[in-house]
């Protein structure tokens, strides 16, 4: 185990965090969803009492909150699905230089929804006050405060789950529990902290990395539709009938994301993670991104606007130590094995164009597209509906064995042979770039067009 200073630094400042007078603000980022962990679109994200910390989230979910006051900020979410009624909340501990990341909001119908509260006290029954307790969910934990009393209290939580709760802090032990939620009602549940001692802390385990390039257009865009499309085709492509993770981004401007996962493990001095990205070994080394004050996490998606095309990223990550030395230094973990992104170029359909009716008595439906360096090759989708969840691809059939579908690099065009299609019905194409092992992708924009035979 290491004691490492700069963490130790920032942990510091979380920890005395409250002490100024003059109220600064910073700024918030993560993803709202449905207990299910698909994004919700649309959603109005806002601060109680801050008119001007309001924002909505964009089509995956995702959502870029500023002049969101210090220290712990309440963060609500609400929208309208179907005419019902959907809301939830988060706790966010933020600061005037060091953005919050990854401050994800589960919502559920209001009338659908319970909580849980207790108090979290040490093994003489005095209560521990800043102790953090998470529920785990979809995405992301759900996170309380507990007062001067020690008391929590975590609302919003979707009825009808059992939820694994952690209540944690600094120089504790970590003590997790598996709690029911039952709609309309409050569980009452509470938490004893033993003392932690320095018990070795486990690297992560199993790191990996992958990197997504979009669209640039879709950055521009307000369509929940369309945001939702994008995300069932990612979704397709791990095999998933949802998102395995809603992702969460840092701003509107987007177009590069690298996700990073790791093994979840549990261990009773986890406070945290710490990430680190470089394009170098010293960058690496000191470049520390994020601190992920989570105990149940196993994912953080890197969404920073300076990510760029066709440059090495590395990254690797730390657990955390609740155990502080006498010194108030901070322990973590040897860093888990490295892992790497490279993003692709944006992929662009140069044919068909939008909205284009092609003649297939005077001509054969060819689709071409822009090349993207490095790809090991392209896959061609046809939609007859327009992409969603609940909808698969036309072509190809059986997304495990594409066949013509699956055009190799450096080919960047196909001339259609598939089932035959209809005429005057809008079909809706995308083409995908892809490295063999699946860890680099670029997803093209949606392209319209109907048939004439």
């Amino acid at each position: 185990m290491k004691r490492f200073g700069f963490w130790g630094v920032l942990l510091s400042v979380f920890w005395l965090a409250g002490c100024q007078q003059e109220t600064k603000f910073g700024v918030v980022s993560g993803t709202v969803t449905d207990v299910d962990g698909n994004p919700v679109a649309n959603a109005e994200v806002y601060v109680p009492n801050s008119p001007e910390a309001r924002t909505f989230t964009l089509h995956n979910g995702t959502y870029y909150l500023t002049k969101v006051p210090e220290k712990f900020t309440e963060i609500r979410a609400r929208a309208e699905i179907n005419g019902v009624e959907y809301t939830g909340r988060q706790i966010a501990q933020v600061f005037e230089d060091i953005p919050a990341k990854s401050v994800n909001i589960m919502i559920a119908p209001r009338n659908r929804q319970g909580a849980v509260e207790g108090y979290v006290r040490d093994p003489l029954g005095q209560p521990i006050e800043g102790a953090r307790v998470f529920a785990g969910g979809a995405l992301s934990s759900a996170m309380a405060v507990t007062d001067s009393r020690g008391y929590y209290r975590l609302e919003g939580l979707p009825g009808g789950y059992d939820y694994p709760i952690v209540a944690s802090a600094p120089d504790y032990e970590n003590d997790k529990r598996t709690v029911s939620v039952v709609a309309g009602q409050t569980t009452i549940f509470s938490f004893t902290l033993n003392s932690a001692v320095n018990r070795p802390m486990d690297a992560p385990q199993n790191l990996t990395a992958t990197a997504w390039t979009m669209p640039r257009s879709l950055t521009a865009t307000r369509n929940a539709a369309l945001r939702r499309a994008y995300d069932s085709i990612k979704a397709l492509i791990d095999g998933d009938t949802k998102p395995r993770r809603a992702l969460s981004r840092a701003d509107t401007g987007y177009w590069i994301e690298v996700d990073l996962s790791w093994d979840y493990a549990e261990h009773p001095n986890l406070l945290g993670y710490g990430i680190y990205r470089g394009r170098n070994q010293d960058e690496l080394t000191q470049n520390s991104i994020a601190y992920l004050r989570d105990p149940l996490a196993d994912f953080f998606a890197d969404l920073d606007p300076a990510l760029q095309p066709n440059i090495t990223y590395y990254y690797e990550v730390v657990t955390v130590s609740s155990y502080f030395p006498p010194d108030d230094s901070l322990i973590t973990s040897p860093r888990s094995n490295r892992a790497s992104a490279r993003p692709f170029t944006e992929i662009q359909i140069t044919a068909p164009r939008p909205n284009a009716v092609v003649d297939l008595r005077a001509e054969a439906l060819t689709f071409s597209w822009t090349p993207v360096e490095r790809a090991d090759y392209y896959l061609v989708l046809i939609y007859d509906r327009f992409p969603d969840y609940q909808v698969q691809p036309y072509y190809p059939a059986d997304l495990s064995n594409p066949g013509a579908a699956k055009v190799f690099a450096p080919n960047t065009s196909l001339v259609y042979t598939g089932p035959a299609l209809s005429p005057g019905r809008t079909y809706y194409a995308v083409v995908l770039a892809l490295t063999n092992d699946r860890s680099t992708r670029a997803i093209s924009q949606l392209v319209p067009f109907q048939i004439v035979r």
